[in-house]
């Protein structure tokens, strides 16, 4: 595989895609992989969150009760997933993180006193990471056409890649490829739900692979 002109940074992996070549950003994504991982598993007393639908609530945190079905949740979340997608696609095209800050204030529960939750803070900071690591690397015409393949992305055209449930957390990952794109182009947006003592389950965090 052909390198660009500069020497890649230590911590990058290039791939070539249709559009040009794209410099993927694996900044702290190990360590950000692994905190969510251990704080997920932390469960807390209490939290305020939104009234519990019958599957997941999207009126305030992203909710859902002690007994759900995983096929049921992760279809539900597919609509969130590709909305996450052009979000991002569009910070990567402005270098503004507004929207997915946003999202993260509604949607993520917020940490307390109490309790071990990761916060709109910790997650908000990573995302911001992530978005100026991968501006740093490409060029604008590169990003400009990433974006714009990515905002094309639909619910039905989001792929369920993994979901899994643990002893108090459960995780849904989705991933999308742009038909522009060959594998190195795809992106995955990553769900961690934490259950609390009451049963329900809440959204904690939101990465994307």
């Amino acid at each position: 595989m052909k390198k660009s002109g500069s020497k890649l940074k230590k911590g990058m992996v290039m791939s070539m895609i249709v559009a040009g070549t794209l410099i993927l950003s694996s900044m702290g994504v190990g360590a950000e992989t692994q905190a969510a991982t251990n704080k997920t598993q932390q469960i807390t007393k209490s939290a305020a969150v939104t009234q519990v639908a019958a599957t997941v609530s999207k009126k305030g945190v992203l909710t859902y009760p002690k007994k759900f079905s995983m096929k049921k949740v992760t279809s539900e979340l597919k609509p969130e997933a590709a909305k996450l997608i052009k979000i991002y696609g569009n910070s990567l095209n402005t270098g503004k993180t507004t929207s997915f800050n946003s999202y993260v204030n509604k949607h993520v529960v917020e940490h307390g006193k109490n309790d071990f939750f990761l916060g709109h803070k910790y997650t908000n900071d990573n995302y911001s990471r992530k978005i100026k690591g991968m501006r740093k690397v490409n060029s604008k015409k590169i990003l400009s056409t990433y974006s714009k393949a990515l905002n094309k992305v639909s619910t039905s055209k989001v792929e369920v890649y993994d979901t899994y449930k643990g002893k108090g957390f459960a995780t849904f990952t989705y991933q999308y490829r742009p038909k522009e794109f060959d594998a190195f182009g795809s992106i995955a947006i990553k769900f961690s739900f934490t259950q609390l003592k009451n049963g329900k389950y809440v959204l904690e965090y939101l990465y994307y692979l």
